[in-house]
């Protein structure tokens, strides 16, 4: 609800009798900023499930991005950084930022936005109306800081000192009027370096930005923020724009040796590999993390949004375009020369000597990807005032998409045949049209509407290898949903919804005919992929700071795409993406939400959910031989994300000089496969079989104003606060090491084995004769350790 002085008063003199031409003009001698006030819950009347991020929530909770935030919401699993709502895999929420998608069109990855730029985000995770389209799993609804009538700013610090991990984050807002009465500027800017708390080992780069030196680490992310528009929180025309750099150094410990290895220790060159720590003469100097490929994304979106409020009738319109540029390498560079011979990876043997089979001893990651997407959007809604209970809007849009990807494979270990290099280039239309309605009778809701969309892979799907048909898919999507209010404060809804979704575009496209089985075939043929949802939900206003939202829902998808073996000839096969994956989510959600006051707030979240189909992930399980045909599950199991129970806590308290923020999840342990020992499965009926320990992760802040600087604040942030260390995982994709978790699963086979985790490998490591488990104790496989931070911030 927005509550404006102004409008109050136009309303007041509208009903009063007209006034005497003789009386003084009315002079405003203060124009006071609007007043954006939330209720604890979404439209009552909408079947909806909507989750409310506020600003002021991003700003004083213990989180260090917007998908932690998230990830604090019922029917949300986090798993590292991907989030899957309501059992949906992490490329199928949508981010929205007045109407247009903002996510990449190659794999549907969201962008990320700097905090102090976000004014309220909405999480609509069920019953989802007909303008939302293309999101089995939900929509994330975006609301950037809106200028103000005056000058106002905020800058944020947070740093470790370098104490026991390097973790500084620092942002900053600036927002006012460029000139009375005209538009203002709202800006945002964010930088968060991190290096985790494993210390990958790489040379610490340097790179010179506006005049000083400045050096990436193991995660680095810029960000930054514009908006352009007249103050208020409804301008009628916007311009903005969202920008983005993140540089990823991974940590692997395959990749951990640091020092001297000497190929030919004698002068026959008979004796095997000697390696040291020391400098000797004959040996060369080896730093493997150095040699580990990293990934430099730069992304930026922009968005045009004009709207009109006046008469009977509301139009709002917008044109947006988002960019990515995306490269993996060795150093981040466009130079892919170092896959070539002489730069091949050295490994150590698993029958004994100085080198072991996990270590890269010698050589270049065999890798470079190099990939760009562009997307045009055009948009226009129209939406008829509500009258009697009844209300509509309708819209329609366009859409024009580009893409374009370089990846080369190690060219070298590679049988001859195989083709190492994918590449292509395509562009594609889309569009859509719905309509939305909602009719009121003594009480008694119904919201329905209708979907209509487009999807092609465009020219280029015949310009291919395998070429397929450059014909489109029209998809229609109904919405249906019903409210019944049972009480002043208490309404109970159901709502069916469809729900279609085009692929990503990079699994349509490619270039190669004989591969091995790490990337599979791009399918120009793939059409979108559906989710059937029904949901029960009631909402409930205990009172007017107090409120009870629970949700049932069964959801129901089909043509998700996924991995298939593809005949090839004489009985050979290859890995090609098909549409024929499927996926069911069954489960409940509690959420209780206090609002009491400015000074307190508390959200309790609970979650039981049952997420199973055939296929986790779309290039399917990462183990298995690399050419010859593989196995695939022909009947459903548990999701890698399948979380049956997740209790989430928020909260803030702030008497007088003193904020206290909390969070704390807690949620059943996710599944796991055990394995066999070099062996290559065959018994599918044991994915995600067995479960994972509960885990809890808590985090902490403490801020405090000091006297007489009411605008600034000193404080303690504390991640992991009881320093809960347990395992979230099992295993991880070892590629490229030929065998040790590429082959075969060796980490969760030692799970299996022994009852413990950090992962090993099998190798003799004395010599004896007598090979055994080498424990590796990988740091990936595990909660980070409680970490500390000191706070400083002030606004104006």
């Amino acid at each position: 609800m927005v509550v404006a002085p102004l409008l109050a008063l136009a309303l007041a003199l509208a009903s009063s009798p007209a006034p005497d031409s003789a009386q003084r003009p009315i002079r405003i001698a203060r124009r006071f900023e609007e007043v954006v006030v939330r209720a604890p819950l979404h439209d009552l009347r909408s079947t909806e499930t909507v989750h409310l991020i506020t600003g002021e929530a991003l700003r004083r909770l213990p989180i260090d991005r917007l998908a932690d935030a998230i990830a604090l919401k019922a029917g949300v699993v986090a798993r590292g950084e991907e989030l899957h709502v309501r059992g949906g895999r992490t490329g199928e929420l949508r981010m929205v930022l007045d109407g247009v998608e903002i996510n990449e069109p190659l794999r549907g990855r969201p962008m990320e936005v700097p905090l102090l730029a976000v004014r309220a985000a909405d999480l609509v995770s069920g019953g989802l109306d007909a303008e939302h389209g293309g999101a089995l799993a939900g929509v994330l609804d975006l609301h950037t800081v809106d200028p103000g009538e005056r000058w106002s700013g905020a800058l944020d610090w947070e740093t470790t000192g370098a104490l026991a991990t390097r973790y500084d984050r620092v942002a900053a807002r600036l927002a006012g009027p460029l000139w009375p009465g005209g538009f203002g500027v709202a800006a945002s800017a964010e930088a968060l370096l991190d290096d985790g708390w494993h210390r990958s080992g790489r040379t610490l780069g340097r790179e010179q930005l506006l005049g000083g030196s400045f050096g990436w680490r193991a995660d680095s992310r810029v960000l930054g923020f514009l908006k352009i528009a007249p103050p208020g929180s409804t301008p009628p025309v916007s311009l903005q724009t969202l920008v983005s750099r993140s540089v990823e150094q991974p940590y692997d410990p395959m990749w951990s040796f640091d020092g001297y290895i000497n190929f030919c220790p004698d002068d026959t060159c008979y004796a095997d590999t000697s390696i040291s720590a020391t400098p000797a003469p004959g040996y060369r100097r080896y730093r493997a993390a150095d040699h580990e490929t990293m990934t430099d994304e730069r992304r930026i979106a922009t968005v045009l949004a004009l709207s009109s409020g006046s008469g009977p009738w509301r139009v709002r319109g917008a044109l947006g375009w988002t960019h990515d540029r995306s490269v993996t390498s060795l150093g981040g560079s466009d130079d892919f020369s170092y896959i070539a011979r002489g730069h091949e990876l050295v490994w150590g043997s698993a029958e004994g000597g100085a080198l072991d089979p996990f270590h890269v001893y010698w050589g270049d990651e065999p890798y470079f990807k190099k990939s760009t997407s562009d997307a045009l959007t055009g948009r226009a809604d129209v939406e008829a005032v509500p009258t009697r209970g009844r209300s509509a809007r309708a819209g329609l849009g366009a859409t024009y998409q580009g893409v374009s990807l370089w990846e080369l494979d190690d060219t070298v270990a590679l049988p001859v045949g195989l083709d190492s290099l994918r590449a292509y280039r395509a562009f594609a239309p889309g569009g859509f049209a719905y309509a939305q309605g909602r009719w009121e009778y003594q009480g008694l809701v119904m919201n329905g509407g209708l979907r209509l969309q487009y999807f092609t892979a465009g020219p280029q799907a015949k310009r291919q290898r395998d070429a397929g048909s450059t014909h489109g898919f029209w998809s229609l999507s109904p919405r249906l949903g019903v409210v019944f209010p049972v009480t002043v404060r208490d309404v109970v809804s159901v709502a069916y919804i469809r729900i279609d979704q085009d692929p990503a575009r990079d699994f349509l496209y490619d270039n190669r005919r004989v591969i091995f089985h790490r990337h599979p075939l791009g399918n120009p043929e793939l059409g979108p992929s559906t989710v059937i949802s029904y949901q029960a939900a009631l909402k409930h206003l205990i009172t007017d700071g107090l409120s009870l939202q629970l949700a049932l829902f069964y959801r129901d998808l089909f043509g998700q795409i996924g991995a298939r073996n593809d005949p090839l000839y004489q009985g050979n096969v290859r890995l090609r993406f098909s549409d024929a994956d499927e996926g069911h989510a069954l489960g409940f959600e509690v959420s209780a939400i206090s609002v009491r006051s400015e000074r307190a707030s508390a959200e309790l979240h609970y979650t039981f959910m049952n997420a199973w189909g055939n296929q986790s992930r779309e290039e399917g399980v990462p183990f298995g031989a690399a050419l010859r045909d593989r196995a695939f599950s022909i009947g459903d199991h548990p999701l890698d994300w399948d979380r049956r129970h997740g209790f989430a806590f928020s909260g803030e308290w702030r008497p007088r000089r003193v904020a206290i923020a909390w969070s704390t999840v807690a949620s059943s342990g996710l599944p796991w496969t055990p394995r066999e020992r070099r062996v290559f499965e065959t018994d599918l009926g044991r994915l995600n079989s067995r479960r994972l320990g509960w885990s809890e992760q808590t985090s902490l802040s403490l801020r405090w104003t000091p006297p007489h600087l009411d605008d600034a604040y000193i404080g303690l942030e504390v991640r992991n606060l009881f320093d809960w260390r347990g395992d979230v995982a099992s295993t991880l994709d070892g590629f490229p090491n030929p065998a040790i978790n590429t082959l075969f699963d060796d980490y969760s086979a030692y799970r299996t084995e022994t009852g413990r985790g950090g992962g090993a490998y099998w190798d003799d490591a004395n010599g004896d004769g007598l090979p055994g488990w080498v424990a590796v104790h990988d740091p990936r496989l595990s909660v980070p350790p409680r970490s500390a931070r000191l706070r400083l911030g002030v606004s104006w």
